[in-house]
């Protein structure tokens, strides 16, 4: 597929949202199943073999993030301005409490090696709380880190927690050092993260992905900035991380720079997508450190970016209330909330060297 022509001849259009879009996810298996979440307070399904006929539930208040189940095609977490994680259930159309926090839910991941909801909020806490591996119950008695900031975003890997907060710090968890404090009753206080960084954005934090390969993570800041850093504390290690200028455009003669909202990992290839306040994706190949190619502009700025498990497929989130709005989609001529998918096998392939 040639990444020229119009966005709209080439993407399946997912049926249009009343409000913003707060995030995506793929099924970790099943590339025909996309949840979205969104401020109008629903958590939809999509199925992309049926799009025009998605299913959603709704929870108190709006929803900021949602994650899947384990081994589940029905069943989701999410969490967002009620204060509260919960199941979301596409069967029985029932919600169930899993955690409370004593502010907005920011981020809500699974954890398959800790057979846990991990739960970031604004409440300056990660929340940790494994479900019972034989009745999938919640533990009453989650797990709670105290932070010293409000956590913006969250990642997870098999081996790896990464959580990007406020005043530009990164804190990073070894699962297996998790999992063992954890089985031995530890609890919030006596859990040390294994890494405490500064962020080398000078601005906002937005994002925060772990690499496939487990090597290292990526960051973006509201201030057109990207971060790919590395795990390995080694000084030869560290000396290979960097950071680049994204998502920036020359406005009726004025330099305008836009906050980078959307990231995601191509878990194939390894490349990475961006999606910015000018409405634009671009993607990545971090080896390299080029822009494989850059998108048509989307109909409003970009707030959520996934790729599918087999790594063919990108499902865009747009927002006409996120940041960045009225330049853009004065630009594009027709803004609303949307999610539309691309077919990308090979556009996001890094060029043979």
């Amino acid at each position: 597929m040639a990444n020229t022509g119009d966005a709209t001849e080439t993407d399946l259009q997912l049926p249009p949202f009343v409000d913003s879009l707060s995030s995506l996810a793929y099924h970790p298996t099943n590339s025909n199943l996309l949840l979205s979440s969104s401020w109008d307070r629903n958590v939809y399904l999509h199925d992309l073999r049926n799009p025009t006929a998605p299913r959603k539930l709704g929870l108190r208040g709006a929803i900021l993030d949602v994650a899947w189940a384990k081994d589940s095609e029905t069943l989701a977490f999410a969490g967002g301005l009620g204060k509260e994680v919960r199941t979301v259930d596409f069967n029985s159309n029932e919600t169930q409490l899993i955690c409370k926090h004593d502010d907005a839910v920011r981020c809500v991941e699974w954890s398959n090696e800790l057979n846990a909801v991990i739960s970031g909020s604004w409440d300056q806490t990660l929340r940790i709380t494994p479900l019972d591996p034989s009745t999938s119950q919640p533990s009453p008695d989650p797990i709670v880190l105290r932070l010293p900031h409000k956590v913006y975003s969250l990642a997870v890997s098999r081996t790896k927690v990464v959580c990007a907060m406020g005043g530009r710090a990164v804190w990073i968890w070894d699962i297996p050092a998790l999992k063992s404090a954890i089985e031995q009753g530890k609890k919030g206080a006596e859990i040390e993260p294994w890494q405490r960084r500064e962020s080398s954005l000078k601005f906002m934090m937005r994002a925060v992905k772990i690499m496939p390969n487990d090597k290292g993570y990526v960051t973006t800041s509201i201030e057109g900035r990207v971060a790919v850093e590395f795990f390995d504390p080694a000084p030869e290690v560290q000396a290979k991380k960097y950071a680049f200028k994204c998502h920036r455009q020359v406005v009726e003669g004025v330099d305008t720079v836009y906050p980078v909202t959307g990231l995601a990992f191509n878990p194939v290839h390894g490349t990475f997508a961006t999606g910015g306040g000018d409405g634009t994706v671009s993607v990545w190949d971090p080896n390299a450190k080029k822009r494989l190619r850059q998108f048509p502009k989307y109909p409003a700025p970009v707030s959520a970016l996934e790729f599918s498990a087999d790594g063919n497929s990108l499902a865009v989130a747009f927002s006409e209330q996120d940041e960045g709005g009225a330049t853009t989609a004065a630009g594009s001529g027709q803004g609303g909330n949307g999610v539309w998918v691309r077919s990308c096998g090979d556009e996001c392939r890094p060029k043979a060297k």
